[in-house]
């Protein structure tokens, strides 16, 4: 027998197979499934309707406890009902009072209210009536419409809420009766019923011009301004104006439900009451008619009867209920005989796709073209235009912009690192000792750039494109061999291995930390500073005002850094990659963990942006092989000062 050493001995060999068969197309599939599974399962929770059942009193829509147990609910009721619905307005502090209403218009506690309400306040609260008494909620800014002086509010927290259904456009007509709440100083509802006086009516207040507005004589007090207007069901109508009129008392005019919807509809999931009023019953407004013209035309003699009824109660006198209200007056009675206005054809609920008219999908797309453009013909600009273009032009807060611009940033700076690295243009070593410093500094970024606010953000930007068009009229003017605006360089032939390096070989913030540490410090402490000092500045920009970073990263990397632009701008494509992924992970978690935003509108607005600064990115690139230097330096000039000025003088 021979022996042998345990040595020599082998391990018997694994003849099990992990699978015979090809696996990976179908495990491919499946994480598919899995993954549409739990996007189904989101989409579900967030577009659910709250309306639908009845185990307790958070999410509930005011016409479901309105009609709820009862037929014909009288103006009591409705007071009743619809003031946990209706909130005041303020700044923040303790000692801060109502300064005007608001309507809450979804259960996750989104407030419409007039824009001029909210403006010149640095923090806004919310006052919701609750059976504890009035409580306060912060807000923010979610979107906001100048031309109707609207703004849509998030109150922060995840808390349910009372809301309202939007009612039938029908509602507004001329000679329907409504009603008009709003929030008094003490927390008590000032209500007073109504009669929609005109429709599609124009007016010129503080110098601007407001289109397809509702006059009614039932808003008479600064309370009700920016309140609900609602109809004998609790539908909202449409929100109130109170201005103040030629003989010092308060002229009433609502901005219409159609109005409402078609602006906001790609935030909110709006609940619409149907044609009918939601039931087996009319609206209002048909109702009233069709109790003119005989059971027949109302669904029948109990309908007519039924509306008749309704009708009468909310008419009657109601002075003896204890609470403030204010009854109409003859002008109402003599308004309900006046001719319909045109119909409002501009504000059409047709013809959207996601919630979104083809006008404001056509202007995402080209000004995320634009946006393309600018970043692929030059170093920076492109997210200063995204973001400046989507507060100014289309009134979006920056809870909403930040996720939308980390989205397209993943696409577009995915794509362009992919390049770069195919090139052989990404210095991984130099990357890997920043992308945790980029990392840090874009979710530091985002929580200080939520706590100062968008107003705060709209400066900063504003400072930001202004400094940016300083630079690009130094280099227009005082031309020099540093281009660090344009793509330049070939390649230095003194040192193949640092492709299109312009001269800049020297490592300035080595020095600067050599020269300021000592050489007792150790190499590994400065080599980190030195990380921090080229990846923090990029991460906390693009966090703070969701730009990529890549105007801040390019220079750092060039200028501390010693590399050529080649190189910095593929390596700051990387950065921006792994930051705009942490930023928009931490954009969603903490935005839908605390009430601030609803997923799928940040995810909708990308996907519309997105295929728009892909395909201006690629444009971008050609004009930049094409045109002139000074060309491209003067665009881009003449954009970082068109925004500078928005931003910081026109507002």
């Amino acid at each position: 027998m021979t022996e042998t050493s345990g040595a020599d001995v082998k391990p018997p060999r694994n003849q099990i197979l992990f699978c015979e068969k090809p696996w990976k197309v179908p495990a491919v599939i499946l994480v598919c499934l899995v993954v549409l599974t739990f996007a189904w399962g989101f989409y579900i929770l967030g577009t659910y309707d709250e309306v639908g059942y009845y185990e307790d009193a958070d999410g509930h829509s005011v016409t479901d406890f309105l009609f709820r147990e009862i037929a014909t609910p009288d103006v009591q009721r409705l007071y009743d009902v619809v003031s946990p619905a209706v909130v005041g307005i303020s700044g923040r502090g303790v000692n801060a009072s109502v300064i005007g209403s608001g309507a809450i218009v979804s259960a996750g506690g989104y407030v419409l209210t007039t824009l001029h309400t909210v403006n010149g306040l640095a923090e806004i609260d919310v006052h919701v009536r609750t059976a504890g008494g009035v409580k306060r909620y912060e807000a923010l800014v979610v979107k906001s419409h100048p031309p109707h002086d609207l703004v849509l509010l998030k109150m922060l927290t995840s808390e349910r809420f009372v809301f309202f259904v939007i009612g039938d456009p029908g509602g507004g007509a001329v000679g329907s009766r409504v009603f008009s709440f709003g929030q008094g100083v003490g927390g008590n509802t000032v209500v007073k019923p109504g009669t929609v006086l005109g429709s599609n009516v124009k007016l010129t207040a503080s110098g601007k011009s407001i289109s397809h507005l509702l006059k009614t004589d039932a808003v008479y007090a600064w309370e009700q301004n920016g309140g609900p207007l609602v109809n004998a069901r609790g539908e909202l109508v449409a929100i109130a104006l109170a201005l103040q009129g030629t003989s010092g008392t308060v002229d009433g005019y609502a901005v219409p439900a159609q109005v409402i919807v078609a602006h906001f509809q790609d935030v909110v999931n709006f609940k619409i009451a149907a044609a009918d009023g939601g039931g087996n019953a009319a609206g209002p407004a048909q109702a009233v008619q069709a109790a003119a013209s005989g059971p027949s035309q109302a669904g029948g003699a109990g309908s007519a009867a039924w509306w008749t009824k309704a009708r009468a109660r909310v008419a009657r006198d109601k002075q003896t209920l204890g609470y403030n209200v204010a009854m109409g007056t003859a002008a109402g009675a003599a308004a309900a005989a006046a001719p319909m206005a045109a119909v409002d054809n501009e504000h059409l609920l047709s013809g959207r796709i996601a919630g979104y008219p083809l006008g404001d999908i056509i202007g995402l797309v080209l000004l995320a073209l634009v946006a393309g453009i600018t970043g692929g013909m030059m170093t920076m600009g492109g997210g200063v235009l995204q973001v400046a273009g989507m507060m100014v032009i289309f009134g979006y807060g920056m809870y909403l912009i930040r996720p939308v611009a980390y989205l397209t940033n993943i696409c577009v700076y995915g794509a362009a690192a992919l390049r770069n690295n195919a090139a052989g243009l990404i210095m991984w070593d130099k990357v890997r000792a920043l992308v945790p410093w980029a990392v840090g500094g874009i979710v530091a970024g985002y929580f200080i750039g939520n706590a100062i606010g968008d107003d705060a953000v709209a400066f900063l930007l504003g400072v930001f494109a202004l400094l940016m068009a300083a630079k690009g009229l130094h280099e227009i003017f005082a031309d020099h061999p540093e281009e660090i605006l344009v793509r330049t360089g070939l390649g230095n032939p003194g040192n193949p291995g640092n492709p299109g390096n312009t001269g800049n070989s020297g490592d300035a913030l080595d020095d600067l930390l050599e020269g300021g540490m000592g050489a007792d410090r150790p190499e590994a402490l400065r080599e980190h500073m030195k990380s921090a000092g080229m990846g923090l500045p990029m991460g906390l920009v693009s966090g703070i005002l969701g730009i990529s970073g890549g105007v801040v990263e390019v220079p750092l990397q060039r200028f501390f850094g010693g590399l050529s632009l080649r190189n910095a701008i593929a390596n700051s494509s990387v950065l921006v990659f792994w930051a705009s992924v942490t930023g928009a992970l931490v954009a969603f978690v903490h935005g839908i963990y605390s009430g601030l935003i609803e997923w799928h509108a940040p995810l909708t607005l990308a996907l519309i942006m997105i295929p728009g600064a892909y395909v201006g990115g690629i444009i971008g690139a050609k004009l930049m092989k094409i045109l002139p230097a000074v060309v491209l330096k003067c665009f881009y000039t003449a954009i970082m000062a068109a925004i500078s000025v928005k931003m910081l003088f026109i507002g």
